[in-house]
C-alpha cells in the first residue's frame, strides 16, 4: 500500500528515467547529484559504502562500459517523505576495455528521501540473477 501523490510517484519515476541516462553517460558525478550525501550503497560482495565520497571511488572504477539498460516491472511505494523503488534489470556492457559484450541481469532497489520537496537516493543495492 502506498499513499504517495501522483506527483511524487512521477517525480520518482522521472529520478529513475534520470539515473539510467546518467548511468549510460558514464557520469559517475550526475548520478551521485541524485542522492543524498549520507547514501549507502549495499554492492553484491562489498563493504556497505556511506556517503558520496564513498560511492564516488566505486563508480569511478573506469573497468565497465555500459551499452544498455533495460528496467521491468519497476514498483514505487511509500508514505510522506520515504518511499522505496523495486525493478528487474538486464543491462549489457563491455568489461576491461574488451569488445565483448556481457549481460547481466536480477533486481533493484532504492529507499528514498523527500527533502526541501525533492527526492533524493538514500540507499541503493541490487541483486544479480543466479544462473
Amino acid at each position: 500500500m502506498s499513499d504517495l501523490s501522483n506527483r511524487d510517484l512521477r517525480d520518482i519515476r522521472d529520478l529513475h528515467d534520470l539515473w539510467i541516462a546518467k548511468e549510460l553517460e558514464g557520469n559517475a558525478l550526475g548520478v551521485l547529484q541524485l542522492c543524498t550525501d549520507d547514501v549507502q550503497w549495499l554492492a553484491p560482495g562489498l563493504e556497505i559504502l556511506v556517503g558520496k565520497e564513498a560511492a564516488r571511488e566505486l563508480l569511478a572504477e573506469p573497468s565497465v562500459e555500459i551499452r544498455e539498460i533495460q528496467t521491468a516491472d519497476l514498483r514505487i511505494r511509500g508514505s510522506g517523505s520515504f518511499a522505496y523503488k523495486t525493478s528487474t534489470y538486464r543491462t549489457r556492457y563491455a568489461a576491461d576495455g574488451s569488445s565483448e559484450v556481457r549481460v547481466t541481469s536480477g533486481t533493484h532497489l532504492w529507499i528514498l528521501r523527500k527533502t526541501d520537496g525533492q527526492w533524493q537516493v538514500a540507499l541503493v543495492t541490487w541483486q544479480p540473477a543466479t544462473t
